[in-house]
């Protein structure tokens, strides 16, 4: 609850933006992570506008470098669900390599990112994972 109540002050959730918005949660290696998203019309697709994130993962020993991982996920997990496809055929995957896997160009990325880290004094847990799949 402690980063749901964090991203929803730090977005300013229930205030009227004029753009789509969407939250997500998620739990893994005993961190919390909630997100709150701006959606734009992208033309072709929508694109994200920004992303307010809010992170409980205990204590943060290297400031910096855990806003870079929290923004590196979320940079990546947007690039799969824009870019990103697994088909099938006859029940085997079409693809068979990364040589063709599309990653998110610096263009593509959200223009404003923002990560807020919960102040909960506990022993640092998982940073990597827990902000790709919200």
């Amino acid at each position: 609850a402690g980063v749901l109540k964090l991203v929803k002050e730090k977005a300013n959730w229930g205030s009227e933006t004029g753009k789509a918005r969407g939250v997500a949660a998620y739990y893994c290696h005993n961190s919390y992570v909630a997100q709150v998203l701006e959606l734009e019309d992208g033309g072709d697709m929508p694109r994200v506008d920004k992303i307010t994130c809010a992170v409980d993962c205990g204590i943060v020993i290297n400031p910096l470098a855990a806003k870079n991982q929290i923004e590196g996920g979320m940079i990546d997990g947007i690039g799969h669900s824009t870019f990103s496809a697994m088909t099938f055929e006859d029940g085997r995957p079409e693809q068979s390599n990364f040589d063709t896997y599309r990653l998110m160009r610096h263009s593509e990325a959200p223009k404003n990112i923002e990560v807020h880290f919960v102040d909960n004094g506990i022993d640092p847990t998982g940073l990597g994972e827990p902000s790709l799949p919200p």
